[in-house]
């Protein structure tokens, strides 16, 4: 349903580009070169579908949808805890160590969506909104909006990079796959090596009735090599 309403979503927003851009002449000396450009009918439609359509809808809102949801996984990564019989200082080391790691990731994403499409946002804004264009800002605006234009495409593929760089399962499991050779299907490998190394004590610490009805569980002995392994790959 969020996939559906996203696309309906930005299809919407870019309705009106099917009506208001144009080939147009925008070089008097070159009359044969036409650039797609907006043209609206005045000019108070064109900021406001700007500083409503683009400059809000698409810049302003995720920036701040994407906070929300970083800040929600922050607080439920920061609360979580790996229960022990007893207080272990290299375990809890282990913990807060992961969570920071998380923490920077989160902050890294929203900072690099912010920063990313920023300069194009303020091109625009310029554009729109600041008055005629001066000689100098002409002769600069052809070369530094294609470069912002990359900058903003650019976030689109820059997160996996990011998760590669943070997260050492994320790094295992792509070159996993990649040694595999399959695009689809599970690679289980993470949690077989886990289980491996604490399956005598989890078998031994489940217990189910005739009926399958009811599972009762026994505070089993924590393997600290198991749990160390599961927290070194779980990404965090």
């Amino acid at each position: 349903m969020m996939i559906f309403f996203i696309w309906v979503f930005a299809i919407v927003v870019t309705v009106p580009w099917v009506f208001f851009f144009d080939l147009v002449v925008v070089f008097d000396e070159s009359p044969h070169v036409h650039l797609c450009l907006d043209v609206w009918p005045n000019p108070i439609s064109e900021v406001l579908y700007f500083v409503i359509g683009n400059l809000i809808f698409c810049y302003i809102l995720p920036m701040v949808l994407i906070t929300m949801c970083y800040i929600l996984i922050w607080i439920k990564v920061w609360r979580r805890s790996i229960p022990t019989d007893t207080q272990d200082a290299q375990m809890e080391r282990m913990q807060q160590k992961s969570k920071v790691k998380v923490v920077k990731m989160l902050i890294a994403v929203v900072i690099l969506f912010v920063l990313s499409w920023f300069p194009l946002y303020l091109i625009f804004a310029r554009i729109k909104l600041g008055g005629p264009i001066q000689k100098w800002e002409a002769e600069m605006l052809p070369i530094v909006t294609p470069l912002a234009q990359w900058l903003g495409s650019s976030n689109s593929c820059i997160n996996p990079i990011l998760y590669a760089f943070f997260n050492k399962k994320y790094r295992k499991g792509f070159v996993a796959i990649v040694k595999s050779r399959k695009c689809c299907g599970r690679l289980r490998y993470y949690e077989t090596i886990a289980l491996q190394s604490s399956s005598t004590s989890t078998r031994k610490s489940w217990h189910y009735n005739n009926n399958h009805a009811s599972i009762t569980r026994r505070s089993p002995p924590v393997d600290k090599n198991a749990v160390s392994f599961i927290f070194n790959h779980t990404g965090v």
